[in-house]
């Protein structure tokens, strides 16, 4: 048999039965395209979930503490970290960014005639990116208000309740020590809990405007993943003793959750592929279950062809023909539903579908539906193609 007519004929006996064959190519259309989605955004949709996770978590933060030792003499390398050693800690490898703080507690802030007392909290824009921030309204402080040195200000979520009630803080100023401070921001209740009764000062503007700011003494530190973790935790007390030998530093991290944000992030993952491996071995049952049904609907035809000639091979190539038609025809339907999957999260997390990965997920997709189809249709191509001729014809 030709394969142009081989091709013809398996097509055909696909479309006529394609009511019966509906669950399965359901199956493997969505199989296929999962595999896509999975394996082209598959490492950006992990970014995000890990990212998120390590966020919420603190997973992948480190704190450095400068220890400082009242009891003797101060020394000008132990009393504050040097802006040369916060620079060396955001050069180790697998460092992410680094975000500086300074404090003042207890602090009267004023808007009107309404007063209370907050603690005031000077940081640079890494101290954002580092914990994961954002501006419940308004805009967080940038790294040109810090250069500038501007009488800006970012309030915890109960602060702005405290002080504006419903009114809406942004643009409004308030008044510390005699200085007016303009709110540019209210910071979210999310990522930093623990904060949302302070006030937000760029560092440069505590420093210069404020008495009693406590020097550089704390450190936060967002490594890239959690991989990072143990090796910058072991980096980060070298990094600043090069400029400031005999610090006493310390560096915490939270073991615990890292551990959990590991296991879930795992878990996750092997969900995922565990679900896909289940879709296609179960497309793969129900070809085999089609092709089976087939081969004994079609036994009297089966003992026809063979009593005018046809051969063992041509039964077997027929209905492994269609054991392919059937799989690779979901498959191709399954690209299409593939490539608007991708589209789709591509435009959720906000980034371009990487083409070199879609197009090797495509392959990777059409060669497994190839081997599921030729895996689940030899048994029954075989069983139909052993047949004899006058049993078939017996048949009833």
């Amino acid at each position: 048999m030709r394969a142009a007519d081989l091709f013809r004929i398996s097509s055909r006996q696909v479309l006529r039965q394609y009511r019966k064959n509906i669950g399965v190519i359901v199956t493997i259309i969505l199989g296929s395209a999962g595999l896509i989605v999975m394996i082209t955004m598959g490492r950006s949709v992990e970014q995000n979930i890990s990212n998120d996770l390590e966020i919420i978590g603190n997973a992948t933060r480190l704190t450095a503490v400068l220890k400082i030792d009242y009891s003797t003499p101060l020394q000008i390398n132990k009393e504050t970290f040097f802006q040369a050693s916060i620079d060396s800690v955001k050069a180790i490898a697998g460092v992410s960014d680094v975000g500086s703080i300074a404090r003042r507690k207890n602090s009267t802030v004023t808007y009107h005639n309404t007063s209370s007392s907050f603690e005031l909290i000077g940081v640079d824009d890494a101290f954002w990116t580092v914990h994961g921030a954002s501006a419940a309204s308004g805009v967080l402080f940038t790294k040109k208000d810090l250069a500038a040195h501007r009488s800006v200000c970012v309030l915890g979520q109960r602060t702005a309740q405290e002080l504006f009630d419903e009114t809406n803080p942004i643009g409004k100023f308030i008044t510390i020590d005699n200085s007016f401070f303009k709110v540019v921001g209210v910071l979210d209740g999310i990522s930093m809990p623990d904060k949302v009764r302070h006030v937000f000062l760029p560092l440069t503007t505590a420093k210069d405007r404020l008495s009693g700011v406590t020097p550089i003494v704390k450190l936060y530190i967002r490594c890239n993943s959690w991989d990072d973790v143990e090796q910058v935790l072991t980096e980060i007390p070298k990094a600043i003793h090069l400029h400031q030998p005999g610090a006493d530093v310390k560096v915490f991290y939270p073991k615990e959750i890292l551990s959990r944000v590991k296991a879930i992030s795992f878990g996750v993952k092997i969900f995922v592929q565990l679900a896909l491996v289940a879709t296609f071995i179960l497309g793969g049952i129900g070809i085999w279950n089609i092709m089976m049904m087939a081969v004994r609907a079609r036994t009297r035809e089966i003992g026809l062809k063979k009593a005018i000639g046809a051969e063992d091979h041509d039964i077997l190539f027929q209905f492994l023909a269609e054991s392919l038609m059937l799989s690779i025809s979901a498959s191709t339907i399954g690209f299409f539903l593939g490539w608007g999957g991708v589209s789709f999260v591509a435009t959720v997390l906000q980034n371009s579908p990487p083409k070199d990965l879609f197009w090797l997920s495509t392959a990777i997709s059409f060669s497994f539906s190839l081997l599921l189809g030729i895996v689940a249709g030899l048994a029954p191509a075989i069983k139909a193609s052993k047949m004899e001729v006058v049993t078939a014809l017996r048949y009833e």
